[in-house]
């Protein structure tokens, strides 16, 4: 394999695992051969142990002192925790961006869902739906809040492709409810709307892991007004009630 040649060595480490993660190659208890990676991406220990780091800060990984690397719990669970996480947070950036008027965050927004209307192509819907969501986040973030949402740069990225590639058109759909409610002015809107985006991206990757064979186990859906709880968590920290 050629030498990985990058900047942030230990994210690319970091992204590699979690590709093997995701294709049912590491699983939960699995001890995580440093060296190994090392030589596969042509890098030194520093940047695996970087990366591993990364993932342990995730929940992904666990480092017992002196006994090496082992993969942690990755089940459904998992993953529905990430997006439940990454989805509060959403909802309050995107219920400040909609309160905010800021008629320049409007344009750009109408400007990404006009392009991802028409957009057809795995690589470039993701990237206008991260552009999307990174414009939300920088226009209402501040920066206690946006250091949180970067924390999010691992898992839940990596499994929300799933659901593009499987659900594009359900995901241009709940981008479009985002856009309505956030263009409307409408901070509760755009809270429901984002979080309700999130976590059903996040069912949709539970279901393709389950398809190639990752998650084995049947676990049982959300418990019935899970979104409604999570949200009225989000307006409790906003101080507002819910409607």
């Amino acid at each position: 394999m050629t030498p990985l040649v990058r900047a942030k060595a230990g994210e690319a480490v970091a992204g590699y695992i979690l590709g093997l993660l995701f294709d049912g190659t590491l699983r939960s208890g699995d001890r995580i051969d440093l060296d190994g990676i090392a030589t596969t991406l042509g890098v030194s220990r520093v940047p695996v142990r970087e990366g591993l780091m990364q993932l342990e800060r995730d929940g992904l990984v666990s480092m017992p002192h002196y006994r090496g690397a082992f993969v942690a719990e990755f089940d459904a669970g998992t993953v529905r925790e990430a997006f439940e996480l990454y989805g509060m947070l959403s909802a309050l950036t995107s219920s400040r961006a909609a309160a905010s008027g800021d008629a320049g965050l409007r344009e750009t927004l109408d400007k990404l869902i006009e392009a991802l209307v028409d957009c057809g192509q795995v690589d470039e819907f993701e990237r206008l739906a991260r552009e999307f969501r990174k414009v939300v986040n920088l226009a209402a973030a501040g920066p206690h809040l946006r250091a949180l949402l970067r924390t999010f740069s691992g898992l839940v990225p990596v499994a929300a492709r799933f659901s593009i590639e499987d659900a594009m058109d359900d995901e241009r759909a709940a981008l479009c409810r985002e856009h309505a409610a956030l263009v409307a002015g409408d901070p509760e809107a755009a809270a429901a709307a984002s979080l309700d985006h999130v976590l059903m991206t996040a069912e949709n990757a539970v279901r393709a892991l389950r398809r190639r064979g990752v998650f084995t186990a049947e676990t049982p859906p959300p418990a019935a007004g899970e979104s409604d709880r999570l949200l009225g968590i989000v307006q409790a920290t906003r101080g507002g009630a819910r409607p």
